[in-house]
């Protein structure tokens, strides 16, 4: 059985993983030419940020940024707009659910009132 400590490593090291992944992945499938561009192939930050929201739902204290990336994700990357994925969005996108992971494992993983917050008690 995997403790919540391991869960949450895993979860953390996924979130930039599947984004970072399947940026690379996008470039080896449409160098075998399955896919035209792989800039509109972001898949792998959609996977990141529902690993992301996973992550933040198990965390003691809900982070609602975290929480909403998956919808995000979908707007940018799947349902069709004037603007098209491109890399550079890719990337931003991995390097912002990068960041967001650090950011939910630094402030959100400790319960109110800990020492270690500055989120005081409430009554």
């Amino acid at each position: 059985m995997v403790s919540d400590r391991q869960r949450d490593l895993l979860l953390s090291i996924g979130v930039p993983l599947a984004s970072f992944g399947g940026i690379a992945l996008a470039f080896a499938l449409a160098s075998a030419g399955l896919i035209e561009e792989p800039g509109r192939f972001g898949w792998g930050c959609v996977v990141g940020s529902v690993l992301l929201a996973v992550l933040a739902f198990l965390k003691p204290r809900k982070d609602i940024v975290s929480l909403t990336t998956p919808l995000y994700a979908l707007i940018l990357f799947v349902v069709p707009s004037e603007l098209e994925p491109n890399i550079l969005m890719q990337l931003l996108f991995a390097a912002s659910l990068t960041v967001l992971v650090y950011r939910l494992n630094r402030s959100f993983s400790k319960k109110r009132g800990d020492a270690r917050t500055a989120v005081p008690k409430s009554d």
